[in-house]
């Protein structure tokens, strides 16, 4: 009879057990967890990067693309004070200044903020003249007189050459008799447009600042005589005129003239005001005609102390003078 004996069981060695296993396994999940860590920063490093400088090449764009080069053909008598610029991810706030220039003085004259984003419109958070503007008629000047919000100082107008008016004013007959210590702005309308060159020699050098270039169609000045019927509608805003600034330094000539078209051409296709530009060459190139291209003015700023520009009351071909900002000289 055989003996029938039981085979032993084998023991299950454990290894998932064993201390210097799970040692090993903790350190290799740390290594990757670090390696994980490292990669995902240094990717999302990398991405930011992009972004930040991809945006920031766009917003610099954007700005080098806007005609800031438009308020030296724009604005009478008014320039670029300067802008300063607050960088975001995704935006930059820009805040410029406007100036005038009256007499041997530059007043602040407008503040505006406006948000550039990195697509889509431009948006003005900001104006100090106002967003909006409310005319009044004012009785003693017999017109609707209009005042920036910024510092209550009175805008100009000007009226065109060819267009019937109810009223026109004279106010270069107020501002010669004001105080000597006031240097005065006075916005002239001419009755007939001229070239540079005939203002040269009829209206001077002296006192001028700022000269206003016909760029009105033929068609448009009919349009504006036959549909408007309200002296306030047919004159032009000196903030809406286009034209370009003179100095004593640099007395005016057709040079100017040359120049401020090159810089029309310059900016017919950038920035927000592109329709207007090619609108204004459209006149201008109209009315160059009859002049073989010397472009023609309808009127000018002149400013001043009151005996300064008394020598502007003797010229005839003034059709209306309108009265605008006013500080003390001292």
């Amino acid at each position: 009879m055989s003996d029938h004996h039981e085979p032993k069981k084998g023991k299950n060695i454990d290894f998932m057990s064993s201390p210097s296993l799970q040692k090993a396994v903790k350190k290799s999940k740390r290594k990757q967890t670090i390696k994980y860590v490292i990669i995902t920063i240094l990717t999302t490093s990398i991405l930011l990067t992009i972004v930040f400088m991809g945006s920031q090449y766009i917003l610099t764009k954007r700005i080098q693309d806007q005609d800031y080069l438009y308020n030296s053909v724009h604005g009478a008598n008014i320039s670029d004070g300067g802008t300063s610029y607050n960088y975001n991810l995704f935006s930059i706030t820009a805040e410029t200044t406007y100036r005038k220039t009256i007499g041997d003085r530059s007043i602040l004259w407008d503040k505006m903020t406006e948000r550039v984003p990195l697509f889509g419109r431009i948006e003005t958070l900001e104006r100090g003249s106002g967003m909006t503007e409310v005319n009044s008629l004012n009785e003693e000047a017999k017109r609707y007189v209009r005042y920036n919000d910024f510092n209550n100082e009175r805008k100009i107008d000007f009226y065109y050459p060819g267009l019937s008016y109810d009223y026109l004013p004279h106010e270069l007959d107020t501002a010669v008799k004001l105080d000597d210590n006031k240097l005065i702005e006075v916005a002239l309308s001419f009755k007939e447009p001229m070239t540079i060159l005939e203002a040269t020699k009829q209206l001077g050098q002296e006192n001028v600042n700022w000269l206003w270039v016909d760029t009105s169609s033929v068609a448009q000045m009919k349009r504006m005589e036959e549909t408007l019927d309200s002296d306030s509608l047919k004159t032009k805003g000196g903030g809406g005129a286009f034209g370009f600034e003179v100095t004593p330094e640099f007395p005016y000539s057709e040079e100017n003239g040359d120049g401020f078209i090159s810089m029309l051409e310059q900016l017919r296709n950038k920035g927000l005001h592109k329709s207007s530009i090619n609108e204004a060459l459209k006149g201008i190139k109209e009315n160059t005609l009859a002049t073989k291209g010397k472009i023609r003015l309808n009127g000018a700023v002149v400013t001043g102390t009151a005996a300064e520009l008394k020598r502007f009351q003797k010229l005839k071909f003034i059709r209306a003078s309108v009265l605008g900002a006013t500080i003390d000289k001292y």
